[in-house]
């Protein structure tokens, strides 16, 4: 495919988003300075309290700057061990799917419709999982909650610069010997030929892994169905402290389930 070929098919990205470069780098270190302050000003020592005065922000940033006390290999291991789980059901769980829509390139993509049906296998393993072994895991995830946090952190970053630096590669499709090979679909607007900016929309479009679309999954399973586990596990958690679930944290957990 010539070069000209090519730019047709992957523009130049010309209008940046989020006020570009200054607004992605901002967007990545508020997310996790938030998740940080959040955590060290609402906790069971501190209790919750908006931090307003110098010594709530001066034990925040003791608590940051301890950071090795909450990366943990045990965190991360089962953090890991989540993602895969849920990767493989995307996989295999027996579904129906979904074409999406036209490329550039003129092709479809299908996508699997099970992600309902991964989560009833997961709710039915989570059971198990109770009736063998008690609230013992449960507790673990309450009490673990920030260690996890940064395990996802950091296995989330470490997973979007292997896709950007794989969204350099030849497409996966390589075309017979002799030929040029199809170039990686790129999205619209993450082509702008900054790193950080591109890095951070997701410079190809669907980065696609043994069939896992990586985009798509990390996205919505990971994360929404994490959520659930937590809030399950926090509301185990509360009754085993005080021997009951409040209404407050009813009302919280059964419209993000639903949701």
């Amino acid at each position: 495919m010539g070069s000209a070929s090519r730019r047709s098919l992957n523009p130049r990205t010309t209008h940046r988003e989020f006020f570009g470069v200054p607004g992605a780098v901002a967007v990545m270190c508020i997310t996790v300075a938030v998740v940080n302050v959040w955590y060290f000003s609402c906790n069971e020592k501190t209790g919750c309290q908006l931090p307003t005065t110098r010594h709530q922000w001066s034990a925040i940033v003791a608590g940051v700057s301890n950071y090795q006390a909450y990366v943990s290999a045990d965190a991360m291991a089962k953090y890991v061990l989540w993602w895969a789980w849920l990767a493989m059901l995307c996989l295999v769980v027996p579904c129906s799917y979904a074409q999406g829509t036209v490329m550039r390139n003129g092709k479809r993509l299908a996508y699997p419709i099970n992600g309902l049906a991964s989560m009833a296998v997961t709710a039915a393993a989570a059971a198990l999982a109770y009736a063998r072994y008690g609230a013992a895991p449960y507790l673990w995830v309450a009490d673990n909650f920030f260690p996890l946090a940064i395990a996802s952190l950091m296995f989330s970053t470490s997973q979007a610069l292997f896709v950007y630096a794989y969204s350099f590669r030849r497409s996966s499709r390589d075309a017979p010997a002799g030929s040029a090979a199809e170039p990686v679909l790129l999205a619209l607007a993450g082509n702008s030929g900054n790193p950080v900016y591109d890095f951070f929309i997701g410079r190809e479009l669907n980065p696609r892994v043994l069939g896992l679309d990586l985009k798509c999954f990390n996205e919505l399973r990971p994360g929404i169905m994490g959520w659930v586990v937590l809030n399950v596990s926090f509301a185990i958690k509360q009754h085993q402290t005080f021997g009951s679930v409040s209404n407050s944290m009813w009302l919280a957990i059964v419209p993000q389930i639903a949701y």
